[in-house]
């Protein structure tokens, strides 16, 4: 088996298709297809189920597996290899929220972009239920995500980072907007929006109320916070959302944070796999991660 190989029937399962695997490697798709053709006579069984969806068979299974692993490996020798010349190289994939990427990351991404610029940096933004499945099969190098992690016979989790605090929010108008505080029993009369079931926001959120013995009227199940701001503002109902998230719409005005009695602060920290080293890039990345965030309350 060649390198190039692997690297293309990686990159095929990764992306459910030739062309954008072909286009992600700079590959012409006969070519990845001729690659993929010649992995699979090597092996001796078919790798892929073709079709209006590609599917991995159970050969491929197996061997996108230790593909995984075995990629992992040399991105890590490049990468201690490189810092023998004391230059950082290599890539660095992180998986987090939605929320994490967009209100949390972006200052200290910015900063190691600037300490490191060898690196390449590939941000994979998944619901936080997915980020452990993620760092499981090695298709990133770390995670970032709601503690504590569930899966701990292959996941070790670090201290937590920082802790997120969620609030109410209502339009400046709303009649709750006159208020400091509000008790879930409260809340639970209101029209609530909310994040989609299954993420990890939306199962604390019922948790709390569960916990209460209350049942929230939801009143519109949305796919992203930033969905759900924009029809608060709108007035369709009020949300609970990560205070960290409405920093700028709270200085314009056009929503109002009340705090809410009940809601214990989630605590967010770095997940990795238990048998794979930290890379070069991936420890400058936790120490400056550590160093900008490390103990704050978003």
């Amino acid at each position: 088996m060649e390198l190039h190989q692997l690297r293309g029937f990686h990159e095929i399962a990764r992306q459910g298709s030739f062309t954008k695997a072909a286009d992600r490697l700079f590959l012409t798709q006969p070519a990845i297809s001729l690659q993929l053709k010649a992995l699979e006579e090597e092996v001796g069984e078919p790798l892929l189920e073709r079709g209006k969806r590609i599917r991995l068979t159970p050969a491929g299974e197996i061997l996108l597996r230790r593909t995984r692993a075995a990629l992992a490996e040399l991105d890590s020798a490049q990468a201690e290899i490189a810092s023998l010349r004391q230059e950082l190289r290599g890539r660095l994939v992180i998986g987090t929220s939605d929320t994490n990427s967009t209100y949390v990351l972006p200052d200290v991404l910015r900063s190691y972009r600037e300490s490191y610029p060898q690196v390449e940096v590939d941000i994979r933004n998944k619901m936080s239920t997915e980020v452990g499945r993620l760092v499981v099969d090695d298709e990133v190098d770390l995670g970032l995500a709601t503690l504590p992690v569930r899966d701990r016979e292959r996941l070790q989790e670090g201290q937590p980072l920082f802790t997120r605090q969620d609030v109410l929010i209502c339009p400046p108008e709303h009649e709750l907007a006159a208020r400091k505080q509000i008790g879930l029993k409260a809340v639970a009369e209101l029209p609530l929006l909310a994040l989609e079931q299954g993420s990890t926001t939306r199962f604390l959120l019922d948790q709390s109320f569960r916990q209460v013995e209350l049942t929230p009227r939801v009143t519109m199940n949305l796919g992203s916070i930033e969905v759900i701001k924009r029809f608060v503002e709108i007035g369709f109902g009020v949300a609970i959302v990560p205070m960290i998230a409405i920093a700028q719409e709270v200085a314009d005005g056009r929503l109002h944070p009340v705090a809410v009695r009940g809601l214990s602060p989630r605590q967010i920290g770095l997940i990795e796999h238990r048998g794979r080293r930290r890379s070069p890039a991936a420890a400058a990345f936790v120490e400056l991660l550590s160093d900008s965030l490390g103990g704050r309350a978003l």
